[in-house]
């Protein structure tokens, strides 16, 4: 009896290690620029064989087999490429594509798209976790909270927050703001500001009048990103054109990836919006265009991880 009930114990002990004996996935595709980042930042981007339209940096990442866009992948391209496992946001999609690549035998595993520095952790410790990287990972985290705060001790010298409005697009005379629970007004806050349209949550149309009464101090755009690029004479456009930003030509434009992203560059991001932001806390002042490294921020941060643990 007492062998049998031993038996048992072990048979179960097994079936517990059982997933954490499974290989990490060698052909995994990404329909999210923020964890190709990741999976580039923790050294294993062998194993990506493909990525979405979003997957701009690295720029090496874009010479990999495209899906087409994070939320209208092709299920064709994706299933072509004979992947293992596909790593997603929560707004990839669509749900229907989704459905079929899963049916393919395709394991999707899922992270947060929330608009929020856990998000952030959320994807570094679970792909860390994917490709048995977890110690990595959770040095690659850490690095990147490091990044954060040390960029906001800048904000130790600003007496009083800026306003700023994200504008996402401006097409045919209509601009698109961004309000509260977004990614652009998380950023703002992060780097000090204050998001000059709220009462409103996502990225909604906002009336000429409604902009100038905002008076935002600063216009924070992208400076890529195909139809939603703004172009930089916006201060002179109705609305617009009766803000401080206009008055004292304040426009800060960034890339588009890094500045809403949430993937390991956050750090870089929110130190680029804290200078342009408060010129007086550093050299940048006008009009400011803040550029990204020629290596992921995050895997720079990793390094100086590992030696400080060395």
């Amino acid at each position: 009896m007492m062998c049998i009930q031993l038996r048992k114990i072990l048979l179960a002990g097994l079936v517990v290690l059982a997933p954490a004996l499974q290989a990490a996935p060698e052909r995994i595709i990404s329909a999210d620029g923020s964890l190709t980042e990741i999976i580039y930042a923790l050294g294993e981007e062998q194993r990506l064989v493909g990525v979405d339209t979003t997957s701009g940096y690295p720029q090496r990442a874009t010479q990999l087999p495209q899906i087409g866009y994070k939320r209208n992948i092709s299920a064709e391209g994706a299933l072509s490429l004979q992947p293992q496992v596909l790593i997603a946001t929560d707004d990839s999609g669509p749900e229907k594509i989704l459905k079929q690549i899963t049916a393919a035998g395709v394991v999707i595993h899922n992270y947060s798209a929330a608009p929020t520095l856990s998000a952030v952790e959320e994807k570094i410790t679970g792909l860390a976790a994917l490709v048995d990287k977890s110690e990595e990972g959770q040095m690659l985290w850490e690095a990147v909270e490091a990044s954060v705060a040390q960029a906001q001790t800048r904000l130790l010298a600003v007496d009083k927050p800026v306003k700023v409005m994200f504008v996402l697009s401006n097409a045919n005379g209509s601009a698109i703001i961004g309000g509260e629970n977004t990614h652009a007004d998380t950023i703002i806050r992060l780097a000090g500001g204050v998001n000059a349209a709220s009462g409103f949550t996502g990225y909604k149309p906002m009336p000429n009048e409604a902009i100038a009464a905002a008076q935002p101090d600063v216009i924070l755009m992208m400076t890529r990103g195909g139809n939603h690029e703004v172009n930089s004479d916006i201060l002179t456009k109705p609305g617009f054109a009766m803000t401080p930003a206009a008055t004292e030509r304040r426009l800060v434009k960034m890339d588009g990836m890094l500045m809403l992203g949430f993937g390991p560059r956050i750090g870089e991001a929110v130190e680029g919006l804290i200078r342009a932001f408060y010129p007086d806390t550093g050299r940048d002042n006008g009009q400011t265009v803040a550029k990204s490294s020629a290596e992921p921020a995050g895997q720079l941060s990793l390094k100086a991880a590992l030696q400080t643990n060395q």
